[in-house]
């Protein structure tokens, strides 16, 4: 029989940087924003609330049978130092008029979307975590903060999603490092469907033909 390859295991440090791909109603992704060290400045990447919930049987005073947990619905929480122009709008469904003014409305409608977040494995190579499906919600507020005597920081902003089964292929999340011989071209191609162009050169465009 062929060796079976020994995988490393997949630890994480840091946090660089996250795609969101805007998807249709086919679950195709049209379009890709990001949030990185030139565009927002990724602090925080969160997801939790995956686990679900296991049925537990009783008889001949035992627990007797155990049901298959599956998975939960997910939470997402994305936190970054400012929120860019396409998440605004392309993400979370702002408008933006002539005169640069965000406004949401009372009918703002967020589209579904898949996310992937770059870290670092305990290697020093790039890993990735996916979420397949998620729609984030409208900021909860703003919150203004004084100058102390250290001098300002930045009022950072923070993002909340939730996360459901991707109906296409019942992908609810992923996980892959470049330690394995992974690279962000394939885990993109597993996360974000029909969509082909290259993440290192997003625009805000749509993806090359």
């Amino acid at each position: 029989m062929p060796e079976t390859k020994k995988r490393k295991a997949i630890g994480t440090a840091g946090f660089r940087r996250v795609f969101i791909g805007i998807m249709d109603q086919d679950e195709k992704v049209t379009k890709v924003v990001k949030v990185d060290e030139t565009s927002g400045g990724a602090i925080d990447f969160k997801a939790t609330g995956f686990t679900g919930q296991s049925n537990v049987v009783y008889a001949s005073n035992i627990a007797y049978w155990i049901s298959d947990a599956g998975t939960g619905t997910g939470k997402i929480e994305l936190s970054t130092v400012e929120l860019p122009d396409d998440v605004s709008t392309a993400v979370l469904g702002d408008e933006v008029d002539e005169n640069g003014i965000y406004v949401t409305k009372s009918d703002v409608k967020q589209p579904y979307v898949a996310i992937i977040a770059e870290a670092q494995d305990l290697e020093g190579n790039p890993m990735w975590i996916g979420v397949g499906k998620a729609k984030f919600g409208t900021t909860d507020g703003d919150e203004l903060k004084t100058a102390e005597d250290k001098g300002m920081t930045p009022n950072n902003v923070s993002l909340s999603a939730q996360a459901i089964t991707r109906k296409s292929d019942k992908i609810v999340k992923a996980k892959a490092t470049a330690s394995n011989g992974t690279t962000l071209e394939q885990f993109a191609a597993k996360m974000f469907p029909s969509w082909s162009g290259d993440l290192e050169n997003i625009d805000g465009d749509s993806p090359k033909a």
